[in-house]
């Protein structure tokens, strides 16, 4: 590819400008403010469009720095240039509210397409960054940056492995990096969601051993309920028993039928003897008078006559209304009216605390068995914690994990294997480039793993850091245009704005002599006259 014009209709501090270009080295020299930096600015816009930026991003971005103050709707211009022996006119606007693109081939009014990467097609491949990394180096930023090195791997993954350029080596790092995350992201989730299951089994276990221990505090209470009503039947049984023994050692009624007759056969018998008495004192002792004694006998066998009738009534009264042998006075009466009253009270008492105790038993029945349930649900709980391991899911996340983790060890590996072979590509190439700018000073340039610069002079390796700025520009350059060679498809142009600023004159010419037998465009902006007169007498000579 070589650029054969740019019109610059607004960019910058440029305006309706027109610049030609030829092939091969050229030099554009002009004083500080001159607008080489905004041509060098220019050429990367019509390559690859105006990105903005956003938020404060914005207000630095190059969109911003060059957009045109006083005519912003006329922010564009045109390249026109020549690839693969044709002619092509790419043209841009960038403006904010009409931005637009457009590759014609001039040769055959064919319209190619940017959207479909017909313009990438053109340039081989080359992206902006892997521009910014190889063919264009800004004012003091020669040393390459991270991006260089991150293509270098891509080229060893992509060549050594595919034979295709298609594959990004960083973007596959960064996306298996993103995904692993991700899912490390989902199995903290899916142990969060495990913790919190197990934690709610265990709390509900908790619970339910409060909940036991309740039920067995409230078991000991009824026991001892229980116990302190005892057996109801033997209490009263005992109680009724000493009772009867007390009212067994009550003597009965002197009024009733039974003493009635006893008495009145001890009188009868009383006055029989008395009486028989008296008749053996009149024959015995003649002296004695014995009418009087035998008329108390007589008196006190009709009482006890007379007693022996009434007891003898009342017994056949009693026996016809059913009341007993005996007769009961009215006192009496009471009396057993209200022993008979106690033993209901009693037996009623019993009842009630039979009754009470099979309801005390009857919860305590209850209570043994909902202690039971949740001795039952307790420990199937338990079992479930023991058993509530990984999940299917987690399972299945882990061992994506893994497999992450391991496509990401062999990415690494497969591409510092590769990067091994790159970069002694690399360090040839570069030594070469860099033998020619010191005129072989230094027989080779060599970077190991850690990208760690040296050099050889044929006595020893001296670090990149120990050498003077200049020579460590050189480097920097040879690095660079010995990647553009390994990585570029197509040959570009070589855009160098003010990197011979540390370069004393031999090495500037022995520079310009190795880039003039290039046989590719190189576009030199400078602000000294030093480089245009060598590449005079070098160059155009």
């Amino acid at each position: 590819m070589v650029i054969r014009e740019l019109y610059i209709k607004n960019f910058g501090k440029f305006k309706e400008r027109h610049f030609y270009l030829n092939d091969g080295v050229q030099v554009i020299s002009g004083e500080n403010e001159f607008g080489k930096s905004t041509l060098h600015a220019f050429i990367r816009a019509m390559l690859f469009g105006l990105e903005r930026g956003r938020g404060r991003a914005a207000a630095r971005d190059a969109f911003t720095r060059y957009e045109p103050w006083d005519d912003p709707g006329s922010y564009a211009g045109v390249m026109r240039f020549t690839c693969g022996g044709r002619n092509f006119r790419l043209e841009r606007s960038f403006a904010r509210a009409a931005q637009r693109a457009s590759l014609v081939c001039e040769d055959d009014g064919e319209e190619l397409s940017l959207e479909h990467g017909d313009l990438d097609m053109l340039l081989g491949g080359m992206s902006a960054v892997l521009f910014d990394s190889t063919v264009s180096v800004g004012q003091l930023q020669a040393r390459p940056g991270q991006e260089l090195y991150e293509a270098l791997e891509n080229r060893a993954a992509n060549y050594f492995e595919t034979g295709s350029g298609e594959i990004d080596l960083a973007a596959a790092f960064r996306l298996l990096k993103e995904r692993q995350r991700s899912v490390e992201r989902e199995v903290r989730e899916q142990e969060a969601a495990r913790e919190k299951e197990q934690e709610k089994v265990r709390l509900e276990c908790r619970y339910l051993e409060q909940d036991m221990r309740a039920l067995q505090d409230e078991y000991e209470e009824k026991r001892g309920q229980l116990e302190k009503l005892g057996n109801p039947e033997e209490t009263e049984a005992a109680r009724d028993e000493g009772q009867q023994t007390g009212t067994a050692g009550r003597k009965e009624s002197v009024s009733g039928p039974g003493n009635l007759i006893r008495m009145g056969a001890v009188g009868v018998l009383a006055g029989a003897v008395g009486f028989l008495w008296s008749l053996f004192l009149e024959n015995a002792v003649h002296t004695l008078p014995s009418a009087p004694f035998a008329g108390v006998s007589a008196v006190v066998m009709a009482v006890g006559i007379l007693l022996l009738a009434a007891g003898t009534a009342a017994a056949v009264k009693a026996r016809r209304s059913g009341a007993g042998a005996e007769d009961v006075r009215p006192g009496e009466k009471a009396v057993q009216r209200k022993t008979e009253g106690n033993g209901k009270s009693r037996a009623e008492g019993s009842d009630k605390n039979q009754a009470e105790a099979r309801r005390i038993q009857g919860e305590m029945d209850h209570i043994r068995s909902a202690w039971k349930e949740k001795e039952i649900r307790c420990a199937n709980l338990r079992e479930q914690c023991e058993e509530c391991g990984d999940s299917d899911t987690l399972r299945i996340l882990r061992r994506r994990q893994q497999a992450l983790a391991l496509a990401a060890e062999t990415l690494e590996k497969t591409a510092a294997e590769m990067g091994d072979q790159t970069a002694g590509i690399l360090n040839r190439r570069a030594s070469e480039i860099f033998a020619a700018f010191t005129d072989g000073a230094y027989q080779s340039l060599r970077m190991d793993g850690e990208r760690h610069l040296s050099v050889w002079d044929g006595v020893r390796n001296i670090p990149a850091e120990r050498l003077s700025r200049g020579t460590v520009e050189q480097i920097y350059l040879a690095v660079r245009l010995a990647a553009a060679d390994i990585l570029l498809e197509e040959p570009v142009p070589l855009i160098l704005d003010d990197v011979f600023a540390f370069y004393d004159d031999k090495r500037l010419e022995s520079a310009l002599k190795w880039l003039s037998s290039q046989r590719k465009q190189v576009i030199i902006f400078t602000c000294h006259k030093r480089e245009e007169e060598i590449a005079k007498r070098v160059v155009y000579s």
